[in-house]
């Protein structure tokens, strides 16, 4: 995929915001989640979403889909067909605080809360493309960016949803807190014979509870955190074997060949990307 056909945009004045827009792609992302809460549409060609927490379907173009923070999914074209989409990510504590403003719902757990959803709604479709048309458009100034972003938002998205919330899994959330945040205080990954101590339980146990929670098994689910942390260094243009060796990958291939499958775009390609939005905004 050339540059031209897998663009990003975000700006330093607007750091809650990231989109994403490719065209013509034929690329295949394996099972992966994201610590924001993202919307994607399907412009042309048609897809197969999946998500352990929702019924595996084709959605085609016009489609709008919801995507909690956190929630294991895929969006892949069919078999030798290529398809475009729109990919918004929203850093998930701004959205918990929107919400909190408009709407009176709270969220922002790092456990999965809500269900995705897939809208079939032309208006919203619309409106959200026009947005993303606007916040890549150099002419456009910040403050019409951010005031479309919140207007959108608040009067079209939003209230499209329906909020479905997870079935209650309070007995494993104390457990789950507490691996997740050993996690994050470790630099290299963890393996199941140590989160089973740190947990008390089973091996066995452990991979159910993280496959029940967040539809990946422990170690996918660190290849994938990583790779989330590691977008953030990207855009700060940290040097990409520096990035491999602190966040506990083998070498440098191993987290090039990790992070295009999650991403489906190469780290080099990525930090370049964003590279250029900050030069020109």
């Amino acid at each position: 995929m050339t540059h031209l056909s897998n663009q990003f945009w975000t700006d330093p004045r607007m750091p809650y915001v990231e989109t994403r827009r490719a065209c013509m792609s034929r690329i295949c992302y394996k099972a992966h989640s994201h610590p924001t809460f993202s919307i994607g549409a399907v412009d042309s060609g048609k897809s197969y979403f999946s998500s352990y927490l929702h019924t595996n379907m084709e959605i085609s173009a016009g489609t709008v889909v919801s995507i909690p923070a956190y929630l294991e999914h895929s969006c892949n074209p069919l078999p030798n067909q290529t398809w475009s989409y729109q990919m918004m990510h929203l850093e998930l504590n701004w959205v918990k605080q929107f919400f909190e403003e408009t709407v009176a719902e709270s969220f922002g757990s790092q456990i999965p809360e809500l269900k995705p959803e897939i809208i079939h709604h032309p208006k919203i479709y619309q409106h959200f493309s026009h947005l993303n048309t606007m916040l890549f458009d150099s002419e456009r100034t910040i403050l019409e960016k951010e005031q479309l972003l919140i207007e959108t938002l608040n009067q079209i998205i939003f209230p499209s949803l329906q909020l479905k919330y997870l079935n209650d899994k309070k007995n494993s959330t104390n457990l789950l807190s507490k691996l997740l945040e050993i996690l994050l205080q470790h630099d290299d990954f963890i393996s199941l014979e140590q989160l089973s101590r740190y947990g008390g339980i089973s091996r066995y146990a452990i991979i159910r509870l993280f496959k029940k929670n967040f539809g990946l098994t422990p170690h996918a689910f660190q290849l994938n955190m990583r790779v989330n942390q590691a977008r953030e260094l990207l855009k700060k243009g940290k040097a990409i074997i520096h990035i491999a060796y602190d966040l506990g990958f083998v070498d440098q291939r191993h987290f090039y060949r990790v992070f295009k499958s999650l991403t489906g775009i190469s780290p080099k390609d990525y930090q370049q990307h964003f590279s250029r939005n900050f030069i020109q905004e």
